[in-house]
């Protein structure tokens, strides 16, 4: 899923590369384009934290809008660091992808916690 979204990025960046340039401006009337964008956006973050919550269904809302929060975050990062510098932007999304998982995985056995050992 990871590469799939990177390989989208690269393939078409006119949208995401305008959009984070209008999400970042502050204007007294916003554009129709930024309003577009953020919708846009918010759907890519709900579909994240679904995906969350459906393989970490034992995590608070908490932890699963710290880690949609994380995720698009990132994803911004590596976009704009592949813009700045030419990096391959598939294996890093894999890597996001696998250190999001860990973090999630990480948070989950800490919202539940092992039985007791009986000793």
């Amino acid at each position: 899923m990871a590469g799939n979204i990177a390989k989208s990025l690269v393939d078409a960046p006119d949208f995401l590369r305008p959009g984070l340039m209008l999400a970042l401006e502050r204007r007294p009337t916003e554009p129709r384009g930024r309003t577009v964008f953020l919708q846009v956006r918010e759907v890519s973050r709900r579909r994240v934290a679904e995906t969350i919550r459906t393989l970490f269904p034992d995590l608070d809302e908490d932890a699963v809008h710290t880690l949609t929060t994380y995720a698009v975050a990132g994803a911004d990062g590596l976009f704009i660091q592949r813009e700045v510098a030419g990096v391959g932007l598939v294996a890093l999304f894999e890597l996001h992808a696998r250190l999001l998982y860990e973090a999630a995985s990480s948070l989950s056995s800490a919202a539940t916690p092992a039985p007791p050992s009986g000793d």
